[in-house]
């Protein structure tokens, strides 16, 4: 078996439109170029020459089972809508995490990559708890992981530190930034995974949340507090929170440690108006409101679309929901069952809401990692089978002809 190579990129609301907001599909294959089959894993849920970022370093994550390397990647130039950037040559940068298991230094063929694409304003970091568990329960079988790849949206993160001198008012991305974006991705390139695993994906035709005028999340994101005297502040400030209550305790730790930055920012340039222990979000509250909601369209399509082209679907696929994700109210998940072709398979994480690997990662990764282990086991004797019965030749056999003519004949 040949290595799974990771690929990154995202889609936009018209499927030939390749967008600027993840180009590592051109920029990081060459850690990993060979032919192989790819994974793609999906959360549910742009370069100024005077931001830099602090926190460079390699480093172990908070068990010991990971070790992080931080990548600077140019993103891809094509700019659409207007106003993604302030001006139309602004090149920005996107700053992706490798993470490779502490006991796998030297990786062997049919080693697993995994491309890993976050949700809305939930930085890279906080799915680090559930990658240690993903690769703890995938050794359990008997298998290992080569590295798992996640870089921050061009305006979110670390990359949008890196580009909020740059960025405009629009975020040109699709809603459900890790579902709808990699979904629609295997749609435009059929062959580029071998499998999806989606984690409660907004797809679907229905309104993200219930009821006859249902709120729009960009409204509640706009009324989210974004400054704090202190650090201290703001963590006492999370901490009473209902919605971080149910999140994972590392996942916790890790956005106070990863998603807040001290003042002077753009938006809170002078410190004699905040103090100077202020700190505030890393993703902007703004940046999530625009990645959310278009500010010259009233409505994003982009869930729909996939939606009604999941029948198409070349891959097998699966889904893990959040038993209790207000995301999936309705008859959400059996729609999207019906429309997904076959292999199909969906599980539920009990007790569980939309944020599925911050709340549970460990029960997440069980799953995923059992789906993994068969497909991977799957994809390795479809591959012997191909090799033993298409060995490689560079010229036509006298059998071939042969078999031509007898099926002419027939």
């Amino acid at each position: 078996m040949l290595p799974i190579r990771v690929n990154f990129l995202v889609q936009c609301h018209r499927q030939q439109r390749l967008l600027a907001s993840r180009p590592q599909l051109l920029n990081l294959t060459k850690y990993n170029a060979a032919r192989c089959p790819k994974l793609c894993l999906v959360a549910s849920r742009a370069l100024s020459t005077t931001s830099k970022l602090t926190n460079t370093e390699p480093y172990t994550t908070s068990n010991g089972v990971l070790r992080v390397k931080k990548h600077i990647v140019p993103a891809f130039p094509i700019r659409e809508p207007i106003r993604g950037v302030w001006n139309g040559g602004d090149k920005l940068q996107l700053v992706a995490n490798c993470y490779r298991p502490v006991n796998n230094p030297n990786p062997k063929p049919g080693d697993l990559t995994i491309l890993a694409a976050h949700g809305n304003a939930f930085h890279k970091e906080l799915y680090e708890p559930f990658f240690e568990c993903l690769v703890e329960e995938y050794e359990k079988k008997g298998v290992r992981i080569r590295s798992i790849w996640m870089a921050d949206f061009h305006n979110q993160g670390d990359s949008g530190v890196l580009n909020e001198k740059k960025l405009g008012g629009e975020a040109a991305v699709g809603h459900s930034m890790g579902g709808a974006q990699i979904f629609h991705l295997s749609l435009m390139h059929p062959t580029l995974f071998s499998c999806i695993i989606g984690i409660d994906p907004i797809i679907s035709p229905l309104p993200a949340l219930p009821g006859p005028a249902p709120a729009n999340p960009a409204t509640l994101s706009a009324k989210r507090r974004d400054i704090w005297l202190s650090y201290e502040e703001a963590i006492e400030f999370f901490k009473s929170r209902p919605f971080y209550q149910n999140w994972d305790s590392r996942v916790l730790d890790l956005h106070m440690k990863y998603g807040l930055r001290k003042v002077p920012t753009p938006l809170y340039p002078d410190i004699t108006k905040v103090g100077e222990n202020a700190v505030t979000l890393r993703t902007t509250k703004h940046q999530e409101v625009f990645t959310f909601w278009k500010t010259s369209e009233q409505d994003r399509t982009e869930s729909k679309e996939v939606f009604f082209r999941l029948k198409d679907m070349k891959i097998p696929v699966c889904y893990i929901q959040g038993q209790n994700s207000i995301i999936n109210w309705g008859n959400k998940n059996e729609l999207k069952m019906i429309n997904t072709p076959q292999p199909c398979e969906m599980h539920f994480v009990p007790d569980c809401g939309h944020l599925v690997p911050q709340e549970k990662p460990r029960e997440t990764a069980i799953i995923a990692a059992d789906y993994l282990q068969r497909r991977i086991r799957m994809w390795g004797q479809k591959t012997e089978e191909q090799k033993k019965n298409w060995p490689p030749t560079m010229t036509i056999s006298p059998q071939y002809f042969e078999h031509r003519l007898r099926e002419v004949n027939e």
